[in-house]
C-alpha cells in the first residue's frame, strides 16, 4: 500500500466487489474484504483484487504473453522468466484499470509458480493410458487427491508442492466451446496434435517460495525451475530407461550391499506386485520398508513402478526425447 499514491489506492479499492460480515441484530461491520473481479485476457483467466494493505494480481502470464497461446506459451512465460512475467501482468492490469501500478518486481510478492512441460505421445489413447498409470501412482509422497476426467492431481490442496497431469487436446476443446471464450482460436492441425500432448504441471507453492531461503524469488532461474519439475516427476516415473523387469534383478543387485539386501528388496517388489501396496505396507516393518523402497528407488524404479508392482513404460527416455516446447516443434515430429 505505501507503493502506490494515496489517490490511486482509493480509486482501485472502488473498483471491486466488497464481501461485508456484519451482526443483523446490532448492525456492526465485524469485517469487510475486497472480492476477486476477473479481466477479460483469455477467458477471463487474469483476476485482481485490492486487499487492505495490498493489491493481488493472479492467473497465467501466457494468457497476456504473445497471442495469448494456453499450450506452449510465449515470451516470458515459455522462457520462465519470473520477473517478466510480472512485467507483462502488471503492464495488462494497469491498462484494465486505467492506474499505473508499480513495475519495480521488488515492490511484489510472489505466491505460486507452476512450472510445465508437455509430452508429445502417439495419440489420444496413449495419453489416456499414461494418465492412467500414473491415476495408479501411489507410493511414497505422491498420493492422488483428486481425479476429474482426463485429469489427475497430486496433493492439490498443498501450499508447497502439487503436482496435475492431463490431456491437453479435450482441455482446449472444451475452452473453445466456452460461450465467452476469447482467446487463441487454435486451428484444425492444432487441435488435432493436441490431442497427442500430456501436460504435467508442477505447482510451487506459497509454503515453498518461504522456505526456499537460498535465493528471493527474483532470482529463481529457468535452471532452478525445470530443476524442481524434474525432482518432481522424474520421481514418480523413475530415472531408468528400463522397460522391462528382466533387467531389475541385475540393477538391485547393483545398488545393494550385499545379496541379502538385494534379496530383500526384489521380494518386498513382489509382494506389493501380489498383495499391493497398502497391503504390503502393513506387512512389513517400517524400517525394513524404507530401507527396502531406497534400494528399489535407487535400481532406477519410480513410484508409479513400486506402487503398480509393475515397471510401467511411461521412462525417462520418453520424457528427455518426447518433450515439446513450441507448434512448429510438435508440427515438425508428427511429419
Amino acid at each position: 500500500m505505501d507503493k502506490i499514491p494515496h489517490e490511486h489506492w482509493e480509486a482501485i479499492r472502488m473498483m471491486g466487489d466488497r464481501v461485508l460480515r456484519y451482526c443483523p441484530r446490532t448492525g456492526m461491520k465485524i469485517w469487510e474484504s475486497s472480492a476477486w473481479d476477473s479481466i477479460r485476457s483469455d477467458s477471463h483467466q487474469i483476476s485482481f483484487r485490492a486487499g487492505s494493505d495490498s493489491i493481488w494480481i493472479q492467473g497465467s502470464p501466457a494468457r497476456v504473453c504473445g497471442s495469448g497461446c494456453a499450450v506452449f506459451g510465449e515470451g516470458a512465460a515459455v522462457a520462465l522468466d519470473l520477473v517478466g512475467c510480472l512485467d507483462r501482468m502488471i503492464t495488462f492490469t494497469s491498462k484494465q484499470i486505467g492506474i499505473e501500478l508499480s513495475r519495480d518486481y521488488k515492490h511484489w510478492h510472489v505466491s505460486r509458480i507452476d512450472v510445465t512441460s508437455n509430452l508429445m505421445l502417439d495419440d489420444l489413447a496413449a495419453v489416456r493410458i499414461a494418465l492412467r498409470t500414473l491415476r495408479e501412482c501411489e507410493g511414497g509422497r505422491y498420493r492422488v487427491s483428486q481425479q476429474a476426467g482426463d485429469t489427475v492431481y497430486w496433493s492439490h490442496k498443498s501450499r508447497l508442492r502439487s503436482g496435475k497431469a492431463y490431456a491437453k487436446g479435450p482441455h482446449i476443446d472444451y475452452m473453445m466451446k466456452q460461450p465467452n471464450y476469447s482467446g487463441r482460436i487454435y486451428s484444425i492441425e492444432e487441435r488435432n496434435l493436441s490431442n497427442r500432448i500430456l501436460r504435467l504441471e508442477l505447482k510451487l507453492g506459497a509454503q515453498y517460495l518461504r522456505e526456499r531461503t537460498d535465493k528471493p524469488w527474483f532470482e529463481l532461474t529457468r535452471d532452478d525451475l525445470t530443476g524442481e519439475w524434474r525432482t518432481y516427476f522424474e520421481r514418480m516415473i523413475g530415472a531408468s530407461e528400463m522397460t522391462d523387469e528382466s533387467q531389475l534383478i541385475d540393477r538391485i543387485i547393483a545398488v545393494s550391499d550385499t545379496p541379502g539386501k538385494a534379496k530383500a528388496a526384489h521380494s518386498l517388489f513382489l509382494l506389493i506386485q501380489s498383495q499391493g501396496w497398502e497391503k504390503a505396507r502393513d506387512l512389513t516393518h517400517k524400517t525394513t520398508w524404507y530401507r527396502n523402497l531406497k534400494i528399489l528407488h535407487a535400481a532406477g524404479l519410480g513410484d508409479a513402478d513400486i506402487s503398480a508392482g509393475n515397471v510401467v513404460q511411461l521412462r525417462r527416455k520418453v520424457l528427455e526425447c518426447s518433450a515439446v516446447h513450441s507448434w512448429a516443434q510438435i508440427i515438425s515430429l508428427a511429419a
